[in-house]
């Protein structure tokens, strides 16, 4: 890292806090002075429990988040950012104020300043009165004419109750990321699998672990965020995320309930709500202006890398055939049903061509590619196997206008695969490639299909089932089922180099072992198993 601190110190500092004395700003501590200030008056203390976070990164801003706890009614913190881990150098500093509106988030832009230098990197904390943050750093976008490679991990699935999360502490000792991404699934509405003892969420009004009111919501993310690991990654690297489902409720579609819920206690455009503002509350990107809770946006990395971040649960009709698993479903092909609405769909096919990145990389909360148990029979109808007319459009119209180099970095089904997508979503035709990141702690494909059994599926039927996939759908070209963990793509103006990496969720393992790279040409939609 340079700058007289090692990347492990600095991480042991991120994750425990910066120290529990006084947060020192421009040589004085925040204290009596500052609470004479009219207004909002300063925090003379408090905690930073969930840590601190960036997003947002641009050439010329990020945007910072972080959380006061031990307040009930709105304070001032101090936001110092530095050009060094010590803080030796303070470059900027500005009072934000942690509302009560708000859980006490903080969410603080920062855009055009002059010290902003793109593709650098910085360290940032807040402070209230004697109390201090964790240290932070961001690293700015490259500039939008930078042809310098791109390094984005990505993630989905961190069910808090299925097990620990050390791929996150792994994630965070990577040097030159760009951004994290997390995929869909930040949190889970209730529990869903068993894990360790001291991992039990009893959240909501039943203990159960199961949210539906705004501060239940709240409460879940304080948990989650109140990880040391998952506190380490957000404090090394920028991130960005879309939603899936668990943010709300599973296999909700639109303004239509999942039906997962055990006991429903609020109505559920109260609880989507409720959910969508959470997210935003806690995450380090804001709303777009004017524009509600839309979710779908690009961030452009230099032109390396343009990110499409796409919602595909807001606007989408409900899942076809009962959304059963493993069923044959001709109204899955049915013309004219929506997975990302109108607006969005017209958005993504117009962005796409209008690009100008060398690697266009689509953010999808589940799978593009079909996943068959037969030929032409798709196993899951909630992806978009089940919004097969809509996908073939979108296809369609990046094969007709020679859009290449594009690829999507998918999350949802908890297992890692690769692959190639034609416009049916399968070969032998190939107009992009795609890449599905496990999951951080959820379980995958192997149990869900026991479960879906009703656990009468014995391993060696369970295997028979799972051992097919590659040959029953020719377009994929890896499966690992069984492991947990996390992608890293690099993308370079030659090549698109995509690596997964395996952690242990059960044990508090910080080890990560290479499961399987990959490498696309520019020019080309097909996958190369290095």
């Amino acid at each position: 890292m340079g700058q007289g601190m090692d990347r492990r110190t600095f991480l042991r500092q991120a994750g425990l806090g910066a120290g529990a004395g006084a947060l020192i700003l421009g040589g004085v501590p925040v204290g009596a002075g500052a609470q004479r200030r009219r207004g909002v008056p300063f925090a003379r203390g408090g905690e930073f429990v969930q840590g601190v976070a960036s997003g947002e990164p641009a050439p010329g801003g990020v945007t910072l988040w972080t959380r006061l706890g031990g307040h009930t009614a709105d304070r001032k913190l101090r936001l110092e950012i530095a050009s060094d881990p010590g803080f030796g150098r303070v470059l900027y500093e500005r009072d934000v104020v942690a509302r009560a509106a708000k859980d006490h988030t903080v969410e603080v832009r920062l855009q055009g300043k002059r010290f902003l230098r793109p593709g650098e990197r910085y360290w940032y904390r807040f402070g209230a009165g004697d109390a201090a943050s964790p240290v932070g750093r961001f690293k700015l976008a490259r500039p939008a004419d930078s042809r310098e490679p791109v390094r984005i991990a990505f993630f989905s699935c961190q069910d808090y109750q299925a097990g620990y999360y050390g791929a996150h502490s792994t994630i965070a000792e990577l040097d030159d990321v760009d951004l994290v991404v997390c995929l869909g699934d930040y949190i889970y509405e209730r529990t869903f699998y068993e894990g360790p003892d001291e991992r039990r969420d009893t959240l909501g009004a039943n203990g159960d672990g199961e949210v539906q009111t705004l501060d239940e919501y709240r409460a879940k993310y304080r948990l989650y965020k109140g990880d040391a690991d998952l506190q380490a990654m957000h404090a090394a690297h920028p991130f960005m995320a879309i939603w899936d489902d668990h943010e709300v409720e599973d296999n909700y579609a639109g303004e239509l309930p999942g039906e997962a819920t055990i006991d429903a206690r609020v109505p559920f455009g109260e609880r989507r709500l409720a959910g969508y503002r959470s997210f935003y509350e806690y995450m380090p990107f804001r709303r777009l202006r004017g524009l509600g809770y839309r979710l779908h946006r690009t961030v452009p990395l230099g032109r390396t890398v343009e990110l499409f971040l796409t919602d595909q649960r807001q606007f989408r009709d409900d899942q076809p055939c009962g959304d059963d698993l493993f069923v044959p479903c001709l109204e899955a092909g049915d013309p004219g049903r929506t997975y990302l609405g109108r607006e969005q769909r017209e958005w993504l096919k117009d962005e796409l061509v209008r690009s100008r990145a060398t690697w266009k990389v689509i953010a999808s909360q589940l799978m593009l590619m079909s996943l068959d148990e037969a030929p032409g029979v798709p196993i899951n109808k909630d992806s978009w196997d089940g919004y097969a007319d809509e996908r073939r459009e979108v296809l369609e119209h990046v094969r007709r206008n020679g859009v290449r180099d594009v690829t999507a970095i998918t999350g949802d089904i908890h297992t890692f695969f690769a692959g190639e997508v034609g416009v049916s979503g399968r070969g032998p035709d190939s107009v992009a490639t795609e890449f599905v990141g496990g999951s951080i702690t959820a379980l995958g494909i192997p149990e869900a299909i026991s479960d879906t059994a009703g656990g009468a599926l014995s391993p060696e039927g369970s295997a028979l089932v799972t051992g097919n996939i590659r040959l029953v759908n020719p377009h994929i070209k890896y499966d690992e089922q069984s492991s947990r963990g996390y992608g890293i793509l690099e993308a370079s103006e030659d090549e698109l180099l995509v690596t997964f990496r395996g952690v242990d969720a059960v044990r508090r393992s910080t080890e990560a072992r290479t499961l399987r790279r990959f490498r696309v040409p520019r020019g080309s939609a097909r996958v190369q198993v290095l």
